[in-house]
């Protein structure tokens, strides 16, 4: 069937860790055409916490469909959080799609820490639950024998969408390499799943480019989704990473890219030095041009949330004092993460503030952390926020008066957005 060539009005498929949304795009005009947003719900039974993907796709059909009778849809790409794969079988699903902080990874640490190669080679260090990918895969492998043993395809999230889409399989660089252990940074191609213990049926899809067109969209879909099925659906990629496609084609280097949600992830762009030393949050993977990059991240939205629930607790009977040295303890790990002085190094009980101070405290607290963040990974220049925290004005005043260079703000998608229109514009001059 020959693929519609129209890339005007581009739907967007944006599966964040908290919210999913599906967002129409005009990339010719660069702005939103029309936006549907639900919580991204996680399924708390057996066998594990899970992603609830039937009721994804229930959401992306109807939005699609809604927006079929008001707009033209010229073709669909994927953006997804990270830390996340589908385990196929036959074209199926095996086992349900893990949360990646369900912590049951973490009962088989010790032995996976003794295997995981080494973060010269793939650039990642090593996080809580399954926030690496091989620990997921190694602890599925481990307590789930059975179905595991019928695995044999792995799908990385926005290719596991794209694959619903089109029928077609893919792999994609920015997601393989995103913190999963399973990607070598310096030779450029995916470990052997053998050092896991993992059986040489089980196989990547072909590696493509986040803006390869797998195929059309699916007969079935389109008729469900009341689409033309000449659509073309795009082979997807890392939400962060695409975040970066903008700046990368369009503005002068160095750059920094701050990107807010449940995490915060600051990019250098443009640097040379990519031989940094392991620390927490730090880690290096590739953009979809599959240039190495460095980057820190921490969940900030997540421990926002958590020290935010600190004002159930809260009273008036302590005012908080501006000159106190506070930072955060533990912050790759929202539920470990702490406040403290940073002085004397102990922690701050915030259930003793009042709410409007809790605010104010998380906030600079989590704008230190981000420029600590920046500092460490030797970030420069511009520093591009984009985000919910674009519009946290104490954490954005933080950022400017410590930042020495100027800080611009995004519309929230737009740098999502952008990045993929520039991908779509950078396909067609190929």
């Amino acid at each position: 069937m020959k693929i519609s060539k129209k890339q005007g009005n581009v739907a967007v498929l944006d599966i964040g860790k908290t919210h999913v949304k599906v967002i129409l795009f005009d990339t010719d005009k660069l702005e939103e055409l029309a936006v549907f947003q639900t919580s991204n719900k996680i399924i708390n039974k057996n066998p594990y916490p899970h992603f609830d993907v039937d009721a994804l796709k229930v959401f992306i059909t109807n939005s699609l469909r809604k927006l079929s009778k008001n707009h033209r849809i010229d073709s669909i790409f994927i953006s997804t959080h990270g830390a996340c794969a589908a385990l196929m079988s036959k074209g199926e699903l095996i086992l349900p799609v893990l949360d990646y902080e369900f912590d049951g990874p973490d009962q088989l640490k010790d032995e996976y820490n003794q295997i995981r190669p080494a973060f010269e080679q793939t650039g990642t260090p090593r996080m809580d639950g399954g926030l690496n990918l091989g620990a997921q895969i190694y602890w599925l492998s481990r307590y789930f024998p059975e179905e595991f043993s019928k695995v044999d395809q792995i799908l990385f999230w926005p290719q596991f969408w794209s694959y619903w889409l089109s029928g077609i399989t893919a792999s994609e660089i920015s997601y393989a390499s995103s913190h999963s252990d399973l990607w070598d940074i310096r030779q450029k191609g995916f470990i052997d799943l053998e050092i896991y213990g993992i059986s040489k049926k089980v196989s990547y899809p072909p590696l493509r480019s986040a803006s390869t067109i797998l195929g059309p969209l699916q007969k079935k879909l389109a008729i469900q989704m009341e689409l033309p099925d000449d659509i073309p659906i795009y082979c997807g990629a890392h939400d962060s990473s695409l975040a970066l496609v903008s700046t990368s084609l369009n503005r002068p280097l160095p750059c920094t890219i701050l990107s807010t949600g449940t995490w915060v992830t600051i990019f250098a762009l443009g640097l040379d030095k990519t031989e940094i030393s392991e620390q927490p949050g730090l880690m290096i993977s590739c953009d979809c041009f599959g240039n190495l990059v460095p980057n820190f991240r921490f969940p900030a939205g997540k421990i926002y949330q958590n020290l935010m629930q600190k004002k159930n607790m809260s009273s008036l009977k302590q005012q908080y004092s501006s000159e106190l040295d506070l930072g955060l303890a533990n912050f790759e790990s929202p539920d470990k993460a702490q406040v403290i002085n940073n002085k004397s190094q102990q922690i701050v009980d915030l259930s003793n503030l009042n709410v409007q101070e809790i605010e104010t405290i998380i906030s600079e607290i989590l704008a230190k952390q981000t420029l600590k963040g920046s500092n460490s990974i030797g970030a420069k220049g511009t520093m591009i926020c984009s985000g919910p925290f674009s519009n946290n004005s104490i954490y954005l005043n933080v950022l400017k008066e410590n930042w020495s260079y100027s800080v611009i703000c995004e519309d929230d998608h737009l740098g999502l957005c952008n990045g993929i229109a520039g991908l779509i514009l950078n396909n067609q001059n190929l």
